[in-house]
């Protein structure tokens, strides 16, 4: 690639992105991946994975930023609500919108201006929508059944 990235711009992605469903979680925890947790005594809760941004440059001066969330639901089965799990997986999947993107930071140039908007992508061909896995029981000791919902996000920007 020609165009020269500026190396905030992932820390920007991912902080602004784990805001954006943070805002919205309602009141279920949410855990960043590779965040220190403890879930014991948790019932429910959620994990927030990203998987870029990755650059490609469409031509010169302009890329598509691409990349893709994923959040991991766990709750614990009981026997007064079999149906936790999918209110669950419908309160993550209403997340999934448009996720403004700020230099959010204390670092030179983060000065907490918005960067630009990722548009989740749907896009029936290329499989980018919002998918629902559910994946069941996943832990029989504990009772934990999970499933996962992803969708798939691109900004087209100019840059020098």
């Amino acid at each position: 690639m020609t165009t020269q990235i500026q190396q905030s711009v992932p820390r920007w992605f991912f902080a602004s992105t784990s805001d954006h469903f943070n805002k919205q979680k309602q009141t279920l925890p949410l855990f960043i991946e590779g965040q220190i947790r403890n879930t014991r005594g948790l019932k429910d809760f959620i994990e927030l994975r990203m998987d870029g941004p990755q650059f490609t440059e469409v031509s010169k001066g302009y890329v598509r930023i691409y990349g893709e969330i994923n959040i991991l639901v766990s709750s614990i089965m009981d026997d007064k609500d079999y149906h936790r799990i999918h209110e669950n997986v419908g309160i993550v999947a209403s997340m999934f919108t448009d996720i403004v993107i700020f230099r959010y930071g204390n670092r030179t140039g983060d000065d907490q201006t918005v960067y630009g908007c990722w548009k989740l992508i749907q896009n029936l061909a290329k499989r980018q929508r919002v998918e629902i896995f559910h994946f069941g029981k996943v832990d029989a000791k504990n009772n934990i059944v999970q499933a996962s919902v992803e969708g798939h996000y691109e900004m087209y920007k100019e840059v020098s």
